[in-house]
């Protein structure tokens, strides 16, 4: 069985966003952070789903 391991992503841009979502498809826990910090990024989160969360840079 596979192990899936936690993948950080740099900014949530058109390409972070996608990177994000096929991680989290593929079954990787993602902390995704930006310049702004985490609150800016609950919408995101949101949409990617619980195994998504956002961090600080």
């Amino acid at each position: 069985m596979a192990t899936h391991g936690t993948i950080g992503v740099l900014g949530a841009g058109e390409v972070g966003r996608a990177v994000a979502g096929q991680a989290v498809r593929r079954g990787h826990e993602v902390v995704i952070v930006n310049s702004r910090g985490p609150e800016s990024l609950r919408a995101v989160v949101s949409g990617l789903g619980p195994p998504a969360r956002a961090g600080t840079a």
